[in-house]
């Protein structure tokens, strides 16, 4: 029937804008980071790993074009992902608004963590971190890369809620 759309064909569509949300995101942090040298904090690549979680998720689910199970399974996948990622902006905020609590960025477990994973060595211009967590170099309207990401994770996890009703209709 034209113009007809499946549950599924909705879904695989709605999950590549996910990822393709994700994606731009994270291309807009690597271009803040190499273009414009704002070098990223251990709290800053946990949020990219959580961007590219959700991205990974929403790509893996619009190639395996899930019925409506499987639909509502990726999205919650999707969605405590975001709200992972929203953790650790929230911290990250935290952290640039406390000088006393900033202090705790470095050494910290999550640092510690990334340095026995490795990853800065094995995609160095995508996890090599250089940067204090508590600098403010760079504003939008008044608001910070953390703040900015944390509005990201909230319009992914708010997506990500919304996309198994968005496929069904």
């Amino acid at each position: 029937m034209p113009g007809y759309s499946s549950p599924t064909d909705r879904a695989a569509r709605l999950f590549t804008l996910l990822l393709l949300l994700c994606l731009a995101i994270v291309g807009a942090a690597l271009v803040l980071q190499h273009r414009y040298q704002l070098d990223p904090c251990p709290w800053c690549i946990a949020q990219r790993i959580g961007y590219l979680l959700v991205a990974l998720i929403a790509l893996v689910a619009a190639l395996h074009r899930p019925a409506s199970r499987g639909i509502t399974v990726y999205a919650g996948l999707a969605l405590l992902c975001a709200l992972a990622g929203a953790a650790a902006a929230t911290w990250h905020v935290f952290l640039q608004r406390d000088p006393v609590a900033s202090r705790a960025c470095a050494g910290s477990a999550l640092e510690r963590l990334l340095d026995a994973s490795r990853l800065g060595h094995v995609v160095p211009p995508l996890f090599q971190y250089d940067g204090p967590c508590t600098l403010k170099p760079w504003a939008l309207l008044g608001l910070s890369v953390p703040e900015w990401s944390l509005a990201g994770f909230v319009l992914l996890a708010l997506f990500s809620l919304a996309l198994p009703f968005l496929a069904r209709r």
